[in-house]
């Protein structure tokens, strides 16, 4: 067949003229950027338009619908204009026409009568596969006198470019109903096949460190159970936890939390190199030895991985981020899924609470207690959200047995294990992540309860080191006070010197905001830890309370009396009150008062007890308790 210029396009229909039966989406309509139309619809009104071109009485019918010169060059404008390619066929497949897109799409100019079923040589199917000219869907269209719609195919341009697209033909009739051609729109779908493939990434990726996620760890991990079920070859889990990152993100923000997270995750991924490493949760990643070494070689390579996730400059190193690993092997520590994952997370749960060693392995009796005191942690953020805390208070006595002001202490009274201490479930709400709720607990039913004395004696409450740094502890300590009615220098909040260490100038704009808000700050069980004088001056404190096991030593070790010597010498020469814990005998109560102690605290002059049982100090009704005589309210 001859060579055929491009022209012959037809004449412009009635727009208003019924379309053929046979031409009905099978699928959902995509739409041509910004013009408010599909590429079904253009499909269907070509098909007109052609078929009108195609009818031997159209001379006959002129009047009804016109068809002049000028017509024709309206349409070829029009669909030049058209951003999708459009081409036309004859029922051979041989090419009738085709736009200025149809060229665009080709990357080439196809020739009229020649080029066959499509503007381009070359057609691909979804898979890749090459797909023949003759089984394209312009050719399905012409032999089974239909519309097509919904498939997909790929087109292959001179350059070696493929591209995506959509086909919609639909088969041109002449007025007696013989198909004459076929007239075909594609629609390139290259954008929408990135954003499934963005899609499918996204779904088992995780989208801030671009590690596998969760789903794909599960998955891989599904599968690689299955293959070894037959020889039960041997692989281990690790579950790797980044601690600190928590308090990172508290420190300064989310956005440096992400961007320390994102920097660990990429050193861990080159520490690991092509072994499978996933994020599968916030602060958490899991890792895939398909070929462990023994458990030396697993301590080893622990250290590798803990040296990646600590390294870091500035204030993420300064917020001393670290790694714990716990590690579980199939199939000696779980045969499915479920239970290999538990075993990593409770020997993770171990490695966590020690900072020698960054890897546990999972042991099944140190589990059970593991699990035991996982169970504590829910049922603690049970009894924090129920009620069933209750505050105990101890007073604190001047030297001439005037109450100054009362410790408020949680207690913990289990229903089936009793009375659980402080020191036990004080770490479970820190490790869980229930401390912050329960401090602020403690703080706004200590208030309450201290506005309610008639005699206005302070309140002490001790605030955890992870609430001190998260949130707005100002904001709320302020918000709790005019909650309660409780007046600012009557409430004493107690930290210790780990809170003022850890990062000097968070500490010093915190401990600033609280004392504008107007409370005082006792600087807890000093002498414990590394106190500098440096920071006693800077700090807008209010009391040093020397630690216990000071008082304790007194008339044992000769160096603990110098040492309450120097420190009430060093509190009063900086203006501060110095109180002394754990008084529980006379000899100790003399020295200390002897030395000019300011406050004392302990047993032997008054027990944590009930509110109830010190009404006398507070100025409500009621008998003073048999173990605190003497004692005179303020």
């Amino acid at each position: 067949m001859p060579a055929r210029k491009r022209d012959g396009c037809g004449a412009l229909v009635n727009s208003q003229a019924p379309a053929p039966k046979d031409i009905a989406a099978d699928g959902p309509p995509l739409s041509l950027g910004g013009l408010g139309i599909s590429a079904e619809q253009i499909a269907t009104a070509l098909s007109r338009i052609v078929t009108h071109a195609a009818d031997p009485q159209r001379k006959r019918r002129a009047q009804e619908l016109p068809l002049d010169g000028a017509d024709q060059v309206w349409v070829r404008s029009m669909l030049d204009a058209l951003p999708a390619p459009v081409y036309a066929t004859d029922t051979d497949g041989f090419l009738t026409y085709f736009n200025q897109a149809a060229v665009t799409f080709a990357g080439r100019e196809p020739v009229l009568g020649v080029d066959r079923w499509c503007v381009t040589e070359r057609l691909y199917n979804p898979d890749g596969s090459p797909l023949k000219h003759e089984n394209c869907p312009m050719a399905l269209a012409i032999r089974e006198n239909r519309a097509v719609r919904g498939a997909e195919a790929i087109a292959e341009r001179p350059d070696g470019t493929r591209i995506p697209f959509a086909p919609f033909p639909t088969p041109i009739r002449a007025p007696s109903g013989r198909i004459v051609g076929a007239v075909n729109v594609l629609l390139d779908i290259s954008a929408r096949k990135r954003a499934e493939k963005e899609a499918a990434h996204l779904a088992c990726h995780d989208a801030l460190t671009g590690l596998p996620n969760r789903a794909s760890f599960h998955t891989m991990l599904d599968q690689l159970i299955a293959a070894r079920a037959g020889d039960e070859a041997p692989f281990a889990l690790m579950r790797i936890n980044v601690t600190g990152h928590t308090h990172i993100s508290d420190m300064y923000g989310h956005a440096t939390g992400d961007e320390a997270l994102r920097a660990i995750a990429q050193r861990l991924k080159k520490a690991v190199g092509e072994k499978p490493l996933f994020h599968i949760a916030s602060d958490t990643f899991a890792l895939v030895l398909a070929k462990p070494p023994g458990r030396d070689g697993l301590r080893r390579f622990a250290e590798t991985l803990r040296s990646a996730g600590t390294a870091g400059t500035g204030r993420v190193r300064e917020a001393g981020s670290t790694i714990a690993i716990g590690c579980a092997f199939f199939p000696a520590d779980g045969r499915d899924a479920p239970t290999l994952v538990a075993n990593a997370a409770g020997a993770l749960t171990r490695a966590r609470r020690t900072t020698t060693d960054p890897l546990a392995f999972f042991d099944a009796n140190e589990d059970l207690a593991a699990r035991d005191r996982q169970l504590l942690k829910s049922q603690l953020r049970a009894a924090i959200g129920d009620g069933a805390l209750r505050l105990h208070f101890q007073p604190q006595m001047a030297a001439d047995g005037t109450a100054v002001a009362f410790e408020a202490l949680v207690r913990w009274s289990h229903p089936t294990r009793g009375m659980i201490a402080p020191a036990d479930f004080i770490p479970l709400a820190e490790d869980g992540g229930a401390i912050v709720e329960m401090s602020e607990w403690i703080l706004r039913d200590a208030c309450r309860e201290a506005a309610s004395w008639q005699n206005p004696l302070r309140v002490a409450v001790n605030l955890s080191p992870l609430h001190f740094r998260s949130g707005d502890l100002p904001g709320t300590v302020q918000a709790i006070l005019e909650e309660t009615g409780l007046a600012p220098d009557r409430l004493e909040l107690e930290i210790t010197e780990g809170v003022m260490i850890q990062d000097f100038e968070q500490a010093m704009s915190m401990l600033r905001k609280l004392r504008d808000v107007g409370v005082r700050i006792a600087l807890d069980d000093f002498g414990t830890g590394y106190s500098s004088l440096s920071y006693l001056q800077a700090f807008p404190l209010s009391t040093l309370k020397i630690d216990r096991s000071f008082t304790d030593n007194l008339g044992r070790v000769e160096q603990s009396a110098a040492i309450i010597r120097s420190v009430v010498g060093l509190g009063h020469a900086l203006g501060l009150e110095v109180a002394a814990e754990g008084v529980e005998r006379q000899e100790q109560l003399d020295f200390l008062i002897a030395e000019g102690c300011d406050l004392v605290q302990g047993y032997f002059t008054g027990r944590p007890a009930p509110i109830d049982a010190y009404s006398r100090l507070t100025g409500r009704d009621g008998t003073q308790r048999d173990d605190a005589p003497g004692l005179r309210s303020a």
